[in-house]
């Protein structure tokens, strides 16, 4: 019971750091102004900060979240498996003659 609560609390780690890497993207890449909202606001997109997080980050912690979990479930089953390949089991004690 405590490996598979181990086994539990690893994947929700991972899980949630999957969650929290594309939010924190989507907040880095709304900060990334257009040079263009100086001369022309409003005529190239969202101008401010919160309505480029609006606009942009939804797809951003979609697809971030789709892929980065993914791929951080394929690692840690992985990592899953070689553990439980190379730990180290007591012989079983039934006989076959």
């Amino acid at each position: 019971m405590a490996v598979l609560s181990r086994l539990i609390g690893s994947l929700a780690v991972v899980l949630g750091m999957a969650v929290v890497i594309p939010i924190l993207a989507a907040l880095a890449y709304a900060a990334i102004g257009h040079p263009e909202c100086a001369t022309i606001p409003q005529d190239v997109g969202p101008c401010g900060y919160w309505p480029r997080v609006a606009e942009y980050g939804p797809f951003i912690v979609l697809w971030g979240t789709v892929i980065a979990g993914t791929c951080a479930v394929v690692v840690w089953l992985g990592a899953v498996g070689v553990v439980a390949c190379t730990s180290r089991r007591s012989p079983s004690s039934t006989d076959d003659s």
